[in-house]
């Protein structure tokens, strides 16, 4: 269906204009200021790496449990155990 490619600006304006929907109070203003076009990403996103992440895969690499282990699940400040008086 030809009428549903596009923005939503450029859907309503072909709907109006076929007469399929009427003319909406907004289109004449989103018209004059049209919502902001974002850039598509051109294939594979690059992986983020940051200068910790070296430490980090020693760590794991010494001590492979603790991936396993949530560190805020585990913190003791949580625990109603602690908090009792």
């Amino acid at each position: 269906m030809s009428f549903m490619r596009g923005d939503f600006l450029s859907r309503t304006r072909k709907l109006v204009k076929g007469l399929a929907k009427a003319q909406p109070a907004w289109l004449k203003a989103m018209e004059q200021a049209p919502s902001a076009k974002f850039p598509r990403s051109a294939g594979k996103i690059p992986t983020i790496t940051l200068p910790e992440d070296v430490y980090v895969k020693k760590f794991y690499k010494k001590y492979p449990e603790s991936k396993s282990h949530d560190a805020i699940k585990y913190f003791p400040l949580f625990h109603l155990e602690c908090l009792s008086i």
